[in-house]
């Protein structure tokens, strides 16, 4: 038997109320990220990182669940980032933002100040 290890995935937040008793057949994306290796069941385990959910539907009467979609503000600013300076500077620039925040605060606290 082989096995997914899947990382990343969080909670969804969902604009309609899921009901008990009731399937839901959720779709997503992820992407392998290493090497397969195998496991102690005599299978081979992969490990694949969540990336995003493509959709959501109610298996019962076939019909799709909205949910938010990348709209969270930390999602959009991830989007911006990856648009910007590409997946592979992503993690760079957040230690940099980071490494810099006691800056970029007093710049705002600056701003506001002066606005009122």
């Amino acid at each position: 038997m082989n096995k997914i290890s899947l990382q990343g995935l969080r909670d969804l937040a969902t604009d309609e109320y899921i009901k008990p008793q009731i399937d839901y057949g959720i779709f997503l994306v992820a992407t392998r990220i290493s090497e397969e290796k195998m496991d102690d069941d005599e299978g081979i385990k992969f490990r694949m990182k969540f990336s995003h959910i493509d959709q959501i539907i109610d298996l019962r009467e076939n019909k799709d669940i909205k949910f938010a979609k990348g709209k969270s503000d930390s999602q959009q600013y991830r989007f911006l980032i990856i648009n910007k300076l590409g997946e592979d500077e992503y993690h760079n620039y957040m230690g940099w933002l980071k490494s810099n925040i006691e800056k970029h605060t007093e710049e705002y606290i600056e701003q506001l100040d002066k606005i009122l």
